[in-house]
């Protein structure tokens, strides 16, 4: 009798380390990512990106970051995720982000979508949202043919389409909505 219990004990361990190793190998295998999948319409792709351009001085004029990019030769156009762009200039600083970017390099515009925040730092700091904004940096332009929302510290001003003007640090709305609030 004391031997049946020993050998049922046995059964019992080597089952349950059979068990074991039989869910570790599913397990494992449920875990392994998939491959990546190398689309075979572009000529080239970059993770992790980080990419600057430097002005006729020597300084940094703008810096463009994204933890992914594609450029497709046919169109010669850059599909960019989460760009977000840190303008540098004399008169003041700003960051662009959006959830999607389209780099023109012909043109070289970068069109901003889905989410696009733009912040202009420092003094007189202020945050622009839009649907969708163009970057061009030859003409040191943000521009947006959609509805634009304009925050400072106390305003908030709307409208249908703007261009900002880095360089001389101009902006012009069409058909515009303001709130000012005035403390004391």
């Amino acid at each position: 009798m004391k031997s049946f219990y020993v050998a049922a004990v046995i059964v019992v361990i080597f089952a349950a380390i059979s068990v074991g190793w039989v869910y570790q190998s599913r397990s494992k295998l449920a875990t392994v990512s998939p491959e990546l999948e190398i689309p075979t319409d572009i000529d080239y792709f970059l993770a992790e990106l980080k990419y600057q351009i430097i002005d006729k001085s020597g300084s940094l004029d703008y810096q463009l970051d994204s933890p992914y990019l594609e450029h497709f030769p046919r169109d010669d156009i850059s599909l960019i995720q989460q760009p977000i762009i840190n303008v540098y200039r004399e008169t003041g600083d700003w960051n662009l982000r959006a959830q999607k970017g389209e780099l023109r390099h012909q043109q070289n515009i970068l069109r901003l979508s889905d989410d696009v925040v733009v912040k202009r730092l420092g003094p007189n700091a202020l945050q622009i949202s839009a649907e969708s904004m163009l970057f061009e940096p030859e003409r040191d332009l943000i521009t947006s043919d959609k509805r634009v929302v304009i925050e400072s510290e106390n305003s908030s001003i709307s409208g249908d389409m703007a261009v900002f003007d880095l360089h001389n640090q101009v902006i012009s709305m069409k058909n515009t909505r303001s709130v000012y609030n005035h403390d004391g």
